[in-house]
């Protein structure tokens, strides 16, 4: 039984010009009922990547073998499925030999999918469990849950 997972992030800019974040998360059944839904705030934070890396990682953790997590980050999407491989070969450098970027994270994605087969793909706009995700993110930056 494969789960659906969903994982979003929202930027919110503060009156002081600062952002800060949220991660939402929302796991489906086989029936398109809700399993397991989360969220996480971050404060003060400027970089987008870094906070839609963070929402897959925390995907990766709630995700079980065989589950495929959905992400609307191309980012994301064509690093896991694309990139980290070639990244971990070149000691987490790029093709031109510089170092990659949010390198901590991509380190813990590849240390939270080691032991499992995880699909990652590319979030469709009328996914219902996106729409889902992203309205925790938000809440979850706003504060109010």
């Amino acid at each position: 039984m494969n789960t659906e997972i969903y994982v979003e992030a929202a930027l919110v800019e503060t009156q002081r010009d600062r952002f800060i974040g949220g991660i939402g998360f929302i796991a489906l059944d086989d029936s398109a009922c809700i399993k397991n839904e989360n969220w996480e705030y971050f404060g003060y934070t400027s970089n987008k990547l870094e906070l839609e890396l963070s929402a897959l990682a925390f995907g990766l953790k709630h995700a079980s073998d065989g589950d495929i997590i959905y992400s609307s980050s191309d980012y994301c999407v064509d690093g896991f499925n694309d990139w980290l491989a070639g990244w971990k070969r070149r000691d987490w450098r790029k093709a031109n030999k510089k170092p990659i970027t949010n390198e901590d994270l991509w380190r813990l994605v590849d240390k939270l999918s080691a032991n499992k087969h995880i699909e990652v793909k590319k979030a469709d706009n009328r996914l219902a469990g996106k729409h889902a995700a992203y309205r925790y993110a938000l809440a979850a930056a706003n504060r109010q849950l």
